[in-house]
This record gives structure tokens, sequence and C-alpha cells, in this order.
């Protein structure tokens, strides 16, 4: 899927992002947890999966140097 590549300044194509987050997704999935974010102190938060919050995950922008 296309992400906003703040290096490039643009929407690309991350595959290397793409599989990475999937995995995430699917540990989480196996326990049950999900990965959320806390924006008013800027910190991780682990909740009960939520397919919300495997979305926003593969909504990250990407700031690798990979094209």
């Amino acid at each position: 899927m296309e992400r906003w590549n703040t290096k490039n300044c643009c929407n690309m194509e991350n595959k290397k992002i793409d599989a990475f987050l999937t995995e995430v997704i699917a540990v989480s999935q196996k326990h049950n947890l999900s990965i959320g974010h806390e924006d008013t102190h800027g910190e991780f938060i682990v909740q009960k999966f939520s397919q919300n919050n495997a979305d926003w995950l593969m909504d990250a922008t990407d700031e690798t140097d990979d094209k």
C-alpha cells in the first residue's frame, strides 16, 4: 500500500514496511492485544485487540530511505 514517505515527500509503496506491519498485526491478533497511542502524552499503550488500532498502525508514515 502507499503511505507517506517523509524522506521523499510523497506517497510511496514500501513492501518491507507492509510485511513488517502485517506480522505485527498477526502477533497482536494471536495475543488478542493491540498497540495504540496516547496522543496527549506521546506514549504507546497496549489494549485489547482492536481492528481500528490495526488499521491505524497500517497507516504509519514511512521514515526509511527504502524505495
